[in-house]
C-alpha cells in the first residue's frame, strides 16, 4: 500500500495545479467565481454527484483495506500536497482577481484534498473510477468543482 501511495503522491506533486483555471476549455463547463464553484446550483450538484461516488467507494475501501488505512491515506495525502495546493490556489485567486469570493476558499481547498485522497484510495485498491478521473482534471491544471448533467453523462464543471 505504501508504494502505491508514494507513486500517487509523486505524480500529484508534479501537477500544474490551477495553471489553466480561468482559461476556457470546450471539454469542460467553466465557472469563474469561487462562490459559483462552491454554492448555489453547482454546490447542490456537487453534493449529489460526489456523495453518490463516495459512499460505494468508502464501503469497498472499508471492506478491502479498513478504516485505519483510509484515515492514513487521507492524512498522508493532505500533508503531502496541502502546502503546494494552497500556494497554487492562492496564486490562482490573485491571477483571476476573485478576491470577492474568499470566504469559500477553505471549503474549496478541503474539497480538493478530499478528491485527491479518494483518488489515492482508488489507486491503492486498483479501482480507477470517478476520483481518478477528477485527478486527471487536476493534472490538466483545472479544478473540478461540480458536474453539469446527470453523471456519468454531461461534463465536469471546472474553475
Amino acid at each position: 500500500m505504501e508504494e502505491k501511495i508514494a507513486v500517487f503522491l509523486e505524480e500529484a506533486k508534479a501537477f500544474p495545479w490551477f495553471e489553466n483555471s480561468g482559461i476556457p476549455n470546450e471539454k469542460y463547463h467553466m465557472v469563474f467565481s469561487l462562490y459559483d464553484a462552491c454554492d448555489g446550483l453547482w454546490g447542490m450538484q456537487y453534493f449529489e454527484v460526489w456523495e453518490s461516488q463516495i459512499y460505494p467507494l468508502e464501503d469497498t475501501a472499508e471492506e478491502k483495506i479498513g478504516d485505519d488505512a483510509i484515515d492514513e491515506i487521507f492524512e498522508v495525502v493532505s500533508d503531502a500536497i496541502g502546502d503546494t495546493v494552497w500556494k497554487k490556489f492562492e496564486e490562482y485567486i490573485v491571477r483571476q482577481h476573485v478576491r470577492d469570493d474568499l470566504e469559500v476558499r477553505y471549503e474549496l481547498f478541503d474539497k480538493m484534498r478530499r478528491d485527491m485522497a479518494w483518488a489515492c484510495v482508488e489507486k491503492v485498491l486498483d479501482m480507477p473510477g470517478f476520483f481518478t478521473m477528477l485527478a486527471e482534471i487536476y493534472k490538466e491544471g483545472y479544478f473540478p468543482c461540480s458536474w453539469k448533467g446527470k453523471y456519468p453523462s454531461g461534463q465536469a464543471v471546472v474553475l
